[in-house]
């Protein structure tokens, strides 16, 4: 009894002794942060193209949607455009819509207006009065030749591997972005196997994922550009660092491919301007995606 009283007392001496510290963090004004990754199934006659806006916030702040006055694609050789409108009851989330002229049907692009390897598609969102805008061009790749699950582990005998090959395309220059599903990716570059075989494992650790026996996995095989592949390594190295998905808010800012074009004459470059600092987060790209699943055995 006498012992228990005195666990008390020393308890109750360390709580007291408590001090509440508080931090001044950093902040900066909200940003725009867009994510217009589309995805191209090349074999589907209609492809879903929607694009997610929405605005930084304070450290200890949840990201919120962002209210945008226009958004839309265009094809910079002839003109032809589709409009966005917000999807219902999804805020922050917007959609394709019809017009009479617009290659747009049940809200889905038609996949020939993305798919034509000649022009540059040009994004545009006009938000409080500014606008952006970043340019792109439809990028293919290579399919996935196969997926199987290997036996061996990497750090933990929970670990799971996978093993994807596919086949390079000669002459051509190629990169890689993989979408192992679970905000999972991962970039690889043709320098060293152009126009060869190629394989390699992937392990998804038992620490952050316990696979189960008859779970299905999706992974996709996306192409990209060196710039997109670029920006995509130094998220997925910064994710790796501050513990987060390639797609949450970065340990510090990685810029993409979206500008904020008031007052400048060449959206090729990014100085030109007296507001460097003055662009949204996220990225701009069209690509090709191949998607294989595999059940965890």
């Amino acid at each position: 009894m006498k012992k228990t009283l005195l666990y008390i007392l020393i308890i109750s001496a360390f709580a007291s002794c408590e001090d509440v510290v508080d931090v001044d963090l950093d902040s900066e004004p909200p940003r725009l942060v867009v994510d217009a990754l589309i995805r191209v199934d090349t074999s589907e006659e209609l492809t879903e193209a929607n694009i997610r806006v929405s605005l930084t916030s304070s450290f200890f702040g949840e990201i919120q949607p962002a209210e945008i006055e226009s958004m839309q694609i265009q094809n910079e050789e002839n003109g032809s455009f589709v409009p966005y409108e917000p999807v219902p009851g999804e805020p922050g989330l917007f959609r394709p819509f019809p017009t009479t002229v617009s290659p747009v049907i049940d809200n889905k692009i038609l996949t020939s207006f993305l798919t034509n390897p000649e022009p540059v598609y040009i994004f545009s969102i006009n938000y409080q009065d500014e606008l952006y805008l970043a340019r792109t061009s439809f990028i293919p790749t290579t399919p996935i030749d196969n997926i199987v699950q290997g036996e061996d582990t990497l750090f933990d005998e929970d670990d799971t591997e996978v093993i994807i090959s596919f086949t390079d395309e000669p002459n051509r220059e190629d990169f890689y972005v993989f979408d192992f599903d679970f905000g999972e990716f991962l970039t690889v570059e043709d320098t060293f196997f152009e126009g060869q075989d190629f394989e390699f494992s992937y392990f998804y650790e038992g620490d952050d994922f316990l696979l189960e026996p008859g779970q299905e996995v999706n992974i996709s095989i996306l192409g990209a550009d060196e710039p997109f592949y670029n920006y995509m390594e130094q998220l997925i190295t910064q994710s790796d660092l501050g513990g987060n998905g390639p797609f949450q808010v970065p340990v510090s800012t990685v810029r993409g491919n979206i500008l904020n074009a008031e007052g400048i004459d060449n959206i090729d470059i990014f100085n030109n301007v007296d507001r460097p600092d003055s662009f949204a987060l996220g990225y701009f790209a069209i690509v090709q995606e191949f998607q294989n699943t595999i059940v965890i055995e």
